[in-house]
């Protein structure tokens, strides 16, 4: 069908040039003035067709050029019987009635077309004409039409006839430069039909100055072929496929003007002192009153486009300055705008009370997020958690997008660190309740940190560094809310440089393998120990998982890193059992070891390398880890107890997870939160939550391990509560390879003494 209709109109186009070129080699006669009259009504026809064939929108335009072009042709027909058959010249004449009808059916077809379809129709592209028409219109009044109605000897019909042509030129370039300032979409359709009103407007002025100049009488064969061509063009705009595009679309007017409009409009107000000079130069009459009226017209005209200009400008500049303030995606502050917010209050501020606070919150795993679900889930979610943030807000607490996954919160000054604190934890209870995002029901975790000015030099850039490097620290902590202290900097600090050291560092073998006992309350025997890395740092000691762990994250070397800990984790599990003791070992999984594909085939591959059942591997992950895709994490987890290894959840109680819904995953244990386990002796809730973990826990068939442990009564109430097992400093700190072995025999040799063993209610045992 496309090919087509692009053989129509591109047939018609070359049987129109050719027709052009014979009527250019046929003598004058009637076969000539035929011939152009055919070619005259056939643009008509061509117009109907393609209406038909493309289905315009604004196919009322294309009507009214067509029955413009069909006066224009019946005209043509006049004309060649006056001339030919009857053998008459009349003016006026019905030819020119049909003439002069075209004029205003064209100029109203352009002007369908050149009018927008919005409620609020912009008047820029209308004055932009009217200012042209008004320069081309005092050239055409002082060369033309002045002096027709002068030379038609009183005949009030002669008379107007004579200007009326002129006249509707001026019509007709008037529309033509309302279409071109109005329309931005520049198909070959448009292309051509302006091509071709061009063409008409040359060859009507060519025309009417064989009046004045008789030595272009001679050339008129010459000119003839300027309206045939014109006729093809409309011809071909018609059939050609772009036509049904061509149409005013939102915004084509403020796009449209261009430097080449400028000039444009430049050249036609120009005219009017140009005719002035020519007039005088050549010695002619002045005409001094039609230059002073158009001049006033025109003043009034690029006044008034002016006007409409400056206030574009004013609404553009209030737009952008909106744009700079805002973020695009959830319509929050940006963090430049917020900035602007914290320097006006901290040059406002009282020193000797509380400044303004910061908080910084952070989605936790969203990378992963975006990565499981899409950009646009992850789109939806960040205005989500927008909305929510910007209900939550008291009304003098400004609410920003900082950037990423990080949003911030201004507060003003005055408010207590207690006081700010509790609303940092109010405002993660309510982010961390389950959200509606495109049609998935996600329960996201969030970190929040929080940094109060409280120093005179404080500026907002210093202080919007510190609330993320408060995030950075409340990321890493169980509760995940922290308050900015000058030793979080000094970590900070040392982030980028590790991130480029680490890939070396892996390398060459620097990141060394700690190990923590683990006991079995029951007998107080240690029946494992958990692997925790450390980067012995030839610079700056021995640096912790919190200093490289996140930035392994980043920089996409978890998996290698976690493949790097289990691999000496289960060398040295192959040794103690060679050595007769036939210990386990647990390992710390990422939520980005969690989406790896691979995760499964690595583990049963480092197991086969070490000749190692799966029983004697645990895997620790978090609960908030095993929410962020809990389909795609079942399934890996699922494969992996299919595998034989003990699956356990780590830092139980500081998620949001339930037993109820871990039961659902094929967990064995669970790891309760030092933040508990410390408090379990003189903080009754944090008793009550142990104890109703354990005792749930056990009716769900998992076994329980309390971390934390700093004491021996802590170790013996949760005896007392029927735990499982525990670790701690209070049992073994961590300890190298190398003296794990020792201190092991020394746990052995002292706990089940302090214990008092004795039979505890059956439990899972581990590897069971």
């Amino acid at each position: 069908m496309g090919a087509r209709r692009r053989a129509t109109w591109v047939s018609y186009l070359t049987l129109g040039a050719a027709l052009v070129v014979v009527e250019l080699a046929l003598p004058d006669g009637l076969a000539r003035d035929s011939l152009y009259t055919l070619v005259a009504g056939s643009a008509a026809v061509a117009i109907v067709v393609g209406v038909r064939m493309h289905r315009p929108r604004q196919r009322t335009a294309w009507y009214l050029m067509a029955a413009g072009i069909a006066c224009w042709a019946v005209g043509d027909g006049l004309w060649a019987l006056f001339a030919h058959v009857l053998l008459i010249e009349p003016f006026p004449s019905v030819a020119d009635a049909a003439y002069l009808l075209g004029y205003p059916l064209l100029a109203a077809g352009m002007l369908q077309l050149s009018v927008s379809r919005r409620r609020h129709r912009d008047l820029a592209p209308l004055l932009d004409a009217f200012i042209v028409a008004t320069g081309v219109g005092l050239v055409l009044y002082v060369v033309f039409i002045e002096p027709g109605w002068g030379e038609s000897q009183g005949e009030l019909l002669h008379q107007a006839v004579a200007v009326a042509y002129p006249l509707g030129d001026v019509i007709l370039l008037t529309q033509l430069v309302h279409l071109g300032a109005s329309v931005v979409i520049r198909t070959w359709s448009l292309r051509m039909l302006g091509a071709a009103f061009v063409l008409v407007l040359v060859a009507d002025i060519l025309f009417q100055a064989m009046a004045f100049a008789p030595e272009l009488e001679s050339q008129i064969a010459f000119i003839d072929p300027l309206w045939l061509v014109a006729y093809v063009l409309w011809g071909a705009a018609a059939l050609h496929p772009s036509m049904a595009r061509a149409m005013v679309v939102e915004g084509a007017h403020e796009r449209a003007f261009t430097p080449g409009r400028l000039w444009f409009l430049a050249t036609a107000i120009v005219l009017l002192p140009v005719t002035i000079l020519v007039e005088a130069m050549l010695g002619l009459p002045l005409h001094s009153t039609a230059v002073s009226v158009a001049g006033i017209i025109m003043i009034a005209l690029v006044l008034t486009r002016m006007i409409g200009l400056v206030r574009r400008m004013r609404d553009q500049a209030r737009r952008l300055a909106q744009l700079a303030d805002t973020d695009f995606l959830t319509g929050l502050d940006n963090r430049r705008h917020l900035g602007e917010r914290l320097a006006d209050r901290l040059d406002g501020r009282v020193q000797t009370a509380p400044g303004p606070t910061v908080l910084a919150v952070g989605i936790e795993g969203f990378a992963e997020i975006n990565e499981t679900l899409g950009h646009r889930v992850g789109d939806e979610l960040l205005r989500s958690v927008a909305a929510r943030l910007r209900d939550l807000a008291e009304q003098d607490v400004a609410v920003a997008r900082l950037g990423g996954d990080v949003f911030g919160l201004l507060l003003p000054a005055g408010r207590p660190a207690g006081e700010v604190l509790v609303l940092a934890h109010d405002l993660r209870a309510h982010l961390v309740e389950p959200m509606t995002v495109d049609a998935l029901t996600l329960t996201i975790e969030v970190a929040v940190g929080v940094v109060i000015a409280d120093a005179e030099h404080d500026d907002a850039d210093h202080m919007l560094h510190r609330a993320d490097v408060a995030l950075a620290t409340a990321r890493e902590l169980p509760g995940r809310v922290a308050v900015h202290d000058a030793a979080m900097d000094e970590g900070v600090l040392l982030a980028p440089a590790l991130m480029a050291e680490l890939r070396a560092a892996l390398e060459a073998g620097d990141l060394v393998v700690h190990f923590q006992p683990q006991v079995e309350i029951g007998t107080g025997r240690v029946f494992g120990a958990e692997a925790l890395v450390r980067w012995q740092h030839p610079t700056h000691g021995l640096l912790p998982p919190m200093a490289f762990i996140p930035a392994a994250e980043r920089t996409g070397l978890i998996r290698q890193l976690t493949m790097h800990v289990l691999d000496r984790s289960l060398a040295q599990c192959a040794r103690w059992r060679g050595e007769g003791r036939p210990l386990s070992v647990s390992v710390n999984l990422s939520v980005r070891n969690l989406l790896d594909p691979h995760l499964v085939d690595d583990v049963r591959a480092a197991l086969d390398r070490h000749g190692l059942d799966p029983s004697v591997l645990e895997l620790e992950l978090t609960e908030t880890m095993a929410m962020v895709d809990p389909v795609r994490s079942g399934e890996v987890l699922g494969a992996l107890d299919d595998l034989g290894v003990t699956l356990s959840i780590d830092d139980y109680g500081t998620g949001y997870g339930s037993l109820a819904y871990l039961q659902r995953l094929p967990v064995r244990r669970l790891k309760i939160d030092r933040s508990f386990v410390t408090g379990v002796l003189d903080d009754p809730a944090s008793a009550a939550i142990v104890r109703s973990t354990i005792d749930l826990a056990r009716q769900l068939g998992l076994s329980v391990v309390a971390e934390g442990v700093e004491d021996d009564a802590t170790l013996l109430h949760l005896r007392d509560m029927d735990c499982f097992a525990a670790q701690g400093f209070g049992i073994g700190r961590p300890m190298p390879e190398a003296a794990v072995g020792r201190l092991i025999d020394d746990i052995d040799a002292r706990l089940p003494g302090l214990l008092d063993v004795r039979p505890l209610i059956p439990t899972p045992v581990p590897g069971d």
